[in-house]
This record gives structure tokens, C-alpha cells and sequence, in this order.
């Protein structure tokens, strides 16, 4: 099982993909250049594409100069995007910009609270409490936490831009059409006729996914609905007096940003201002499966940044289950398990509830995270989980780290 780009949503759809999984013999030499690195990777290999031309980071920064928005594209896992997104985050601010940092992470509904948190009004236990981090992101929160303390020792504007996640799940499950009146009328403007796009997306469902035509249409209409709700969001900001001046950096899963088809494209259909994309990969081996998806010459990002993978290590193991939390519930239950997961292949199933690792209560998705991070990567781990009134335990073997 390989791993991949991230949706950066991973309770709605899958979480992650690669951009196409088929060896071609010929790539835009853009592509052809970047594939002659190796390891070991500089702190600064970054590229200006189509050309391929080395920059240093002052550079980039300096060509991000009248760039009212910036889509900065991530691997949510990766221990070095995040340190760069607040390395130019700083770098902008130190050349005068007035940022607005923006950010997949968050629910739009979520405003009141990142501005409470930009005000200093919150503290971190309060803010991950009442944005529900754990449930709705789920990635492990040290690795947001500077860009988050620089947001509010700086006090600067975050904006929520992510869509309510049981509205992309209704739609990946049975499609725009079976949703309710109430659910369609707060629904955004939405293209779905990007042939380009459709390929892209349908590239990295056959590989990695699987399913019929009519599962592939729904998880596309989500994937659009996803990205469309973003686009709007940023677009009715910078047209509102809140956007006035404002230079809005952009936080999102690679696959949000790629190639232009998710946000930028749709975002600039509403507000047509300027923008620039950057994309930051980690090297590997087979980087050339994440680069190009389509014979036709698709230029991926305005930038590209390849750095040195996170050591597995440093990463907490996953199994592949949606969690949730409910107060009135011994433990936690079980709300979705990812498909071909370890979970899965353990036999969990949604609507179990979840009280023990290794005889050990468990009580808030947080001490799971923890639990899993200490076992380590390929270990088997025992979970006692209640099934239709019946105690049972479940053992499931962690992914490897080469997984």
C-alpha cells in the first residue's frame, strides 16, 4: 500500500491518493529534470516550473511580490511542510504583507472560534476543544501548532475554509441528488464538467479505490463540492471590507492545489485576482507517479519544493477508523472504517464502541492517538470493543512504516 497526496479530510473520503500510478515513457521535461535528484535533499530544492529553474527561498519570496493569494500545498503528515508554510508565513510578514492565513483544516461554521484564538482569547486546550481537532482533523496537532502560535502571538486573521464534513459525506455516499431540500439550497456554484479534472480524480480512484461508475461519480461531485465550498469562501472574503489589502496564504492537502484544478481554478471562475501555486513533495523513489497523471502537458503548481521525507519515527501509526465521541457513551464509537484499512482487514466494523487498548480504558480520540504512537509501526495492538451488547476484543496489526 502506498501512501500519497492527502485529500486533507480523511473522516470524509478516503485521506489520501497518489497522482496517477502508471509508469510512462516519455514526461514534460520538467518533470525529467526533477526526477534526476537524489538523496540526500537540500533544505531549499525548490523549482519555478514549467522552466525548472532552481530558486532559493528568497527568491520565491520575492516572486510571491503582488501575489494577493498564495495556495501552499502540503502533505498533512510531513514534518517539513509545516515548518516551511511557517517559514513563509514569517517571510512574508517580514516584507510588510498584511497575511491572512487560511486554512483546510477548519470548518467555515467554525469562524467565531479562530477569531477568538487570533483575539488571544482562547487557550490551546480551550481552542482544540472547541474546534473538536481530534474528531474533525485528527492530525496530530504539534505538527499545526506554530503555524497556529504564529497566528495568535501575531494576531492575524484565520479564516476557516473547509465545508461541514457530514455534507460531503451525504454526497460521496448518494450523490447531490438524494440530498434534502435544506441540505441543496446551501449548496455553492459548481462545475463538474472538467473533463481534465474528471481524469485526474478518476486516476487515482481506479488505482487506489475501486468501485462502479455511480461510487465514481459521487466520490467526484464530493471531491468538487469539497473544493468548490473553499473557493467560495476565499472569494467572498477578498470581496468583503475584511479582504481590503490583504495578502491570504492558503493551507491545504497537495491534492486541493495540484495542477490548479481544485481551489485556485475555482476560486479565480468567482474572483479573478492573481494567484500563485506552490506544491511541497517529500522525495521518493517513485516521485515520477506524483507528478504527471495525463500524456498532455499539465504543469503541476507555479512552484514546486521537494524535501526529505518525515523519518517513520516521527509518525504516529493509523488503522483506518473514523471516530467520534459522545458524552453520553462508555469509550468511543466507531463512525466509519476506511476500506482495505488494517481495521478492516481486523474485522471493526462502524457502530462498534470502542472502551479498551490493551486493557487500558480509553475515553477521547486523543489518548487512541497516543496509544497507537507508543506501540510503533507493525506491532499488534488489542482493542476491546462492545458489538450489539457483547464484549469482544479485536486484535489488529499496525501498518508497517514503509506502508
Amino acid at each position: 500500500m502506498k501512501k500519497s497526496f492527502l485529500w486533507g479530510f480523511l473522516p470524509l473520503l478516503l485521506g489520501c491518493f497518489f497522482v496517477g500510478c502508471t509508469k510512462r515513457l516519455s514526461y514534460p521535461d520538467w518533470v525529467s529534470r526533477i526526477l534526476t535528484l537524489r538523496e540526500p535533499i537540500g533544505s531549499e530544492e525548490i523549482s519555478r516550473l514549467p522552466e525548472e529553474d532552481p530558486i532559493s527561498f528568497v527568491q520565491l519570496l520575492d516572486s510571491l511580490d503582488t501575489t494577493r493569494v498564495i495556495f501552499l500545498g502540503e502533505v498533512h503528515d510531513q514534518i517539513e511542510h509545516h515548518q516551511i508554510q511557517v517559514r513563509v508565513l514569517q517571510g512574508l510578514m517580514e516584507k510588510g504583507e498584511n497575511v491572512v492565513v487560511a486554512m483546510e483544516m477548519f470548518e467555515r461554521s467554525q469562524q467565531p472560534i479562530l477569531d477568538r484564538w487570533s483575539q488571544g482569547l482562547l487557550t490551546e486546550e480551550a481552542f482544540l476543544k472547541e474546534t473538536q481537532w481530534e474528531t474533525t482533523w485528527g492530525t496530530d496537532y504539534q505538527l499545526y501548532k506554530g503555524i497556529l502560535d504564529e497566528v495568535k502571538n501575531r494576531h492575524l486573521k484565520l479564516l476557516g475554509l473547509n465545508v461541514q464534513r457530514d455534507l460531503v459525506r451525504k454526497v460521496a455516499q448518494n450523490g447531490i441528488e438524494k440530498l434534502s431540500l435544506e441540505d441543496r439550497k446551501g449548496l455553492p456554484e459548481m462545475d463538474l464538467t472538467d473533463q481534465l479534472h474528471r481524469t485526474y480524480v478518476e486516476s487515482i480512484y481506479k488505482s487506489h479505490k475501486g468501485g462502479s461508475a455511480k461510487d465514481f461519480k459521487y466520490f467526484y461531485q464530493a471531491q468538487c463540492l469539497w473544493d468548490e465550498v473553499m473557493a467560495e469562501v476565499l472569494s467572498e472574503f477578498l470581496k468583503s471590507p475584511g479582504g481590503e489589502g490583504k495578502t491570504i496564504l492558503v493551507f491545504a492537502g497537495n491534492g486541493h492545489v495540484a495542477f490548479g484544478f481544485g481551489i485556485p481554478k475555482r476560486f479565480y471562475r468567482r474572483t479573478p485576482i492573481s494567484y500563485k501555486t506552490i506544491v511541497l513533495k517529500e522525495w521518493k523513489k517513485e516521485l515520477d507517479e506524483e507528478l504527471t497523471f495525463t500524456e498532455k502537458p499539465v504543469t503541476l503548481a507555479n512552484f514546486l519544493w521537494i524535501t526529505k521525507p518525515t523519518p517513520p519515527e516521527k509518525k504516529r501509526p493509523r488503522i483506518g477508523i473514523v471516530l467520534k465521541e459522545k458524552e453520553d457513551l462508555q469509550g468511543l464509537w466507531i463512525e466509519r472504517v476506511i476500506p482495505e484499512s488494517p481495521a478492516e482487514k481486523a474485522g471493526l466494523l462502524p457502530g462498534d464502541q470502542l472502551i479498551a487498548i490493551e486493557k487500558i480504558e480509553i475515553k477521547d480520540v486523543k489518548k487512541m492517538h497516543h496509544a497507537l504512537a507508543e506501540k510503533g509501526w507493525g506491532k499488534d495492538i488489542t482493542l476491546t470493543i462492545i458489538r450489539e451488547g457483547e464484549k469482544e476484543e479485536i486484535t489488529v496489526t499496525l501498518p508497517s512504516s514503509k506502508d
